[in-house]
């Protein structure tokens, strides 16, 4: 078998238990790179790396301030070395397969909550990338998702400073259509594909505030970290 990845020949061990499992479409190599994850404390909210471990962080404590919507958050792997290089390959070269491998990574029960919804891009962007990276994944995962938010968003997030980003006015809004739904009392999670510095997710829940949800939580496939 072909790594989904790498492209390599897998060339497991077998042994009596494998024989009953499918075929690993990563080779061990590529999956321990994709999700190694960096050592040390963490913020027990976003995740970050911290000099000291802390329940939440002080990056967490400004945010909830501004935008208190957000309630649990989860992310699948570090912005590693290796993940930087396949985000990049699959945001800005075009390489749609790539969505596969993260939803190979992917270990996540979306079916606790009523709605997903994912962050939304451009239409510029859209036209662009003829994808929605985050939707691609949600698609190769078979999970249902809904789009609730447009987005006024004019330069790429990677293209702004850390300052830029937290003093940025929210750009998005609510979907015509999404009033029409009946989502009082739902439970949504809302999925991108990395967590930075935390502004856009915490931003689009803070328009879907008005949905009257029960719960919004988050999920991010690669956290980046800033120490």
């Amino acid at each position: 078998m072909i790594c989904l990845y790498c492209h390599h020949v897998i060339n497991e061990e077998q042994t009596l238990m494998s024989l009953f499992k499918k075929d690993e479409p990563l080779c061990s190599a590529c999956r321990s790179a994709l999700m190694f994850k960096y050592p040390g404390d963490r913020c027990g909210r976003c995740h970050q790396l911290v000099t000291k471990a802390v329940d939440v962080c002080r990056d967490c404590r400004a945010l909830d301030d501004l935008y208190p919507e957000i309630n649990k958050m989860y992310t699948v792997t570090d912005y590693n070395d290796e993940m930087k290089l396949l985000l990049h390959r699959y945001k800005f070269v075009g390489d749609y397969a790539l969505s596969e491998v993260i939803a190979l990574l992917t270990d996540f029960n979306f079916k606790q909550y009523d709605y997903v919804m994912p962050i939304p891009v451009s239409q510029a962007r859209l036209k662009e990338r003829t994808y929605n990276q985050t939707s691609a994944i949600l698609d190769a995962l078979g999970v249902k998702y809904t789009d609730m938010l447009g987005t006024k968003k004019k330069k790429r997030q990677s293209e702004l400073t850390r300052r830029e980003r937290l003093n940025s006015i929210n750009p998005f809004y609510l979907l015509e259509n999404v009033r029409d739904l009946n989502l009082s009392g739902k439970r949504l999670l809302i999925a991108d594909d990395i967590y930075t510095t935390g502004i856009t997710m915490h931003q689009a829940a803070n328009v879907t505030k008005v949905l009257n949800f029960q719960n919004i939580d988050v999920l991010t496939f690669s956290k980046a970290h800033h120490i």
